[in-house]
């Protein structure tokens, strides 16, 4: 097991300029949304591929579109065929709008998320196959209760129906909070990844074999964020979090979902740090209440972003759950 890097020599490595790859997209720009609803608002947006799958992803609190590039690549790029790929920067984080008001909710986030459908023609019936992590989770559920005749299949990543029981929402927003509260460079970067990350993968050698651990390639990534992407305002951080602070999907709510969305499948990792991994099982309950025979998924050992730690096994989790849906 290789040392970690000092900040100084992540910042000095060669490699760090190409630490996250960029792809062309086969579309991007901007779309009003929230017309009659505080609106309009600007959305930011990019689409990968032109397969017959479509596939919606939707980040997570303060999380812009590019941290779905590892999804990007291996549906959008190397999948281009069989996928095509919409990653979005949700209201108040990266390209898209910050609104100066107390109307973020995850119903409105999920409006925008159908309006940004609409703008982009996918309006067909049971067209969507909807991936949502943490607050894009709480997201997804709303869009699926919202419009579940436009939904081929729902994935809950990482998520919950409420943040309830196991750490009380101040807790779980504070925590969020210290992320990127004003204090030293190398403290936020600690703090952020021992939230996101078990502690066994960031010190094992980097998955890639570039740098000698991944929590070298974690704050590389970081890194270059700063120095290439817009940064985060605070504004735009709390408006998020107080609506996954708010967010509620009662067992009536996602007994709908489960008898009206036939494909439904729900991640979530044992060392997830930020959202207790037993809320999956209020979603399973729930949605498995209305008829739908939900898929779950429980990542052993790993963190809160299956979708990096566990990279590959969940690209071909995720990769075969939608085929198998899309085919009916």
């Amino acid at each position: 097991m290789g040392k970690p890097l000092t900040l100084n020599e992540i910042i000095q490595h060669p490699e760090l300029a190409h630490v996250i790859a960029r792809h062309e997209p086969n579309r991007k720009g901007a779309a009003f949304v929230a017309q009659g609803r505080s609106g309009p608002i600007s959305i930011a947006y990019e689409v990968y591929g032109c397969g017959p799958i479509h596939l919606v992803f939707i980040m997570g609190l303060n999380g812009p579109k590019l941290a779905w590039h590892r999804q990007i690549k291996y549906f959008g790029v190397d999948r281009s065929d069989k996928f095509t790929c919409l990653v979005f920067d949700n209201r108040g984080v990266g390209d898209s709008d910050v609104p100066w008001q107390l109307k973020y909710s995850t119903s409105d986030m999920a409006k925008d998320t159908l309006e940004l459908c609409n703008h982009l023609g996918w309006t067909k019936q049971k067209q969507l196959h909807v991936v949502g992590v943490s607050m894009g989770g709480m997201i997804a559920q709303e869009l699926a209760y919202l419009a579940p005749e436009r939904l081929v299949s729902l994935t809950l990543q990482s998520t919950a129906a409420a943040l309830v029981a196991t750490i009380p929402w101040y807790k779980h927003l504070a925590r969020r909070a210290y992320m990127i509260m004003p204090k030293t460079l190398p403290a936020r970067l600690e703090s952020s990844q021992r939230n996101l990350f078990s502690d066994h993968w960031l010190a094992a050698p980097d998955d890639l074999g570039v740098f000698p651990t991944n929590a070298d390639r974690y704050v590389a990534e970081e890194l270059w964020r700063l120095k290439d992407m817009k940064p985060p305002t605070m504004q735009g951080f709390l408006l998020q979090g107080l609506a996954a602070s708010w967010h509620y999907m009662g067992p009536d709510r996602l007994m709908v979902i489960g008898t009206k969305i036939k494909h439904v499948l729900v991640c979530t990792g044992t060392e997830d740090a930020m959202i207790e991994y037993k809320h999956s099982n209020v979603l399973v309950k729930g949605i498995s209440a209305g008829g739908c025979d939900v898929e779950k998924r429980v990542f052993e050992g790993v963190g809160h972003v299956l979708s990096w730690e566990a990279m590959g096994e969940y690209n071909k989790m995720l990769e075969e759950f939608v085929t198998n849906a899309h085919q009916g």
